[in-house]
């Protein structure tokens, strides 16, 4: 008996829908009128669990856009924080010349207030 080996794309995977299913038209049901009923209720079934997945996903789509704004905010905040925390290190570029023009140390300035400034 020769058998064959599956490959990757022969196998379904838990994201495919179809998978749930059931591709294969394999039942021990006779075809009868009768089974109509049972092969309606199925797919209602199917219907009813498809529908939710989605109602679930634009759910979470939502909560993933407002949780993407909260971190753009702060985001925001944080650099306007690091800008003025900056502004505060140097001082205002009008009040004082750089330490180079003086010729000083150029932590020197800095130490007084007990923080090192680094110059790229």
């Amino acid at each position: 008996m020769k058998t064959s080996i599956k490959t990757l794309q022969d196998v379904g995977s838990l994201h495919d829908l179809r998978t749930y299913t059931g591709a294969v038209k394999k039942s021990g049901k006779p075809d009868i009128p009768t089974t109509a009923i049972l092969n309606l209720y199925m797919r209602r079934n199917e219907r009813d669990r498809i529908l939710k997945e989605l109602k679930g996903l634009k759910r979470r789509k939502t909560q993933l856009q407002k949780r993407l704004e909260d971190v753009e905010k702060e985001m925001t905040k944080l650099v306007e924080k690091a800008a003025k925390t900056a502004i505060e290190l140097r001082g205002t570029a009008g009040e004082e010349a750089s330490p180079k023009e003086e010729g000083g140390n150029p932590g020197k300035e800095s130490e007084k207030k007990g923080k090192t400034v680094l110059e790229y």
